[in-house]
């Protein structure tokens, strides 16, 4: 086995992870949108004991890995350094993601019910936040698997982001703000 076999196995083990991740993910806002009740809440806030964890470690693995692959095939071309551009809008999302789940968390612990943890597990903002994300991240896979040139990998990316802007767009009503601090 070679360095370069070893560092693609850990590179595609590490996008499974990632994906992994983004599933579990899917599940938890989507249930705590339709909670109710506390004990619903706290059931769904963490249905994976250290996701996040998981999450940032493959997130780390896929960028230096596949920064070590594209070195290794030639960064002349033009597909990785969309992908990095693409991977680099992925990780701020995740991370104000993030800190909204650790509020929603630490809100859940008390015993009532209140209208600001409600409020806060039916932020659109995190359902918007997660699509961008896959959205972004199977445009990353298509431009990994087809290797495009320049103007058609930004393409790629914009295309698959596209269904997004849509939804951000019915999502920011008058009245309704999706990116406001937590």
């Amino acid at each position: 086995m070679t360095l370069y076999s070893l560092i693609l196995f850990l590179h595609v083990a590490a996008a499974l992870g990632l994906f992994a991740s983004l599933s579990f993910e899917f599940l938890s806002p989507s249930h705590l949108r339709r909670a109710s009740e506390q004990s619903e809440v706290r059931r769904w806030i963490d249905p994976v004991p250290r996701l996040p964890l998981l999450a940032m470690a493959s997130i780390l693995v896929v960028f230096f890995s596949g920064i070590f692959l594209t070195v290794r095939m030639s960064f002349d071309t033009a597909w990785p350094k969309v992908t990095i551009g693409a991977l680099l809008l992925i990780a701020p999302l995740g991370a104000v993601t993030g800190k909204r789940m650790r509020v929603i968390r630490r809100n859940s612990e008390a015993s009532t019910m209140k209208p600001d943890l409600l409020r806060r597990v039916r932020d659109p903002f995190l359902k918007i936040s997660l699509g961008i994300r896959i959205a972004v991240f199977s445009g990353i896979v298509l431009l990994m698997t087809a290797k495009p040139e320049l103007w058609p990998s930004i393409g790629i990316v914009i295309l698959f982001c596209s269904p997004w802007s849509l939804i951000v767009a019915a999502e920011v009503a008058p009245g309704r703000t999706v990116f406001r601090s937590s």
